[in-house]
């Protein structure tokens, strides 16, 4: 399925994975991800929590953490990639969807979001959610 200018993998059935939780955490982006992750991603029940809300994300757009990354990115004339503003903007808005559909507001909202946006940030994709203060 092409939107914009990137391909998107063709999405899984809603509610699952592509694979089980152990390779799902076996990912490049997601190891590397907790990796480069400091605070309340470093313990047990922190590392945890954030599986379980990346996880329930990816379900939720129906695709793998790395081909979430691969969303946000587009192949350059020269063969590289480059940024895919479309890309963003739709993982970007995703993670509004992703909240609200929780029923989360207000700052459990930002909280999740911040957490969804912070796996992207350490996969080299920035994303910059709404202001907390209004």
């Amino acid at each position: 399925m092409t939107t914009g200018d990137y391909t998107a993998a063709q999405p899984a059935a809603p509610g699952t994975l592509r694979g089980d939780t152990d390779e799902f955490a076996q990912s490049p982006a997601v190891t590397r991800w907790l990796a480069e992750t400091a605070g309340p991603v470093t313990d047990l029940a922190g590392r945890a929590s954030a599986l379980e809300s990346l996880q329930g994300f990816c379900a939720f757009v129906g695709a793998g953490p790395d081909e979430l990354v691969a969303q946000c990115l587009r192949p350059t004339k020269s063969g590289g990639t480059a940024i895919s503003t479309v890309g963003r903007r739709s993982v970007n808005e995703s993670v509004e969807a992703f909240a609200a559909a929780r029923g989360l507001t207000g700052h459990d909202a930002i909280v999740l979001g911040n957490r969804l946006r912070g796996f992207l940030i350490h996969n080299g994709i920035f994303l910059q959610g709404p202001a907390s203060i209004s």
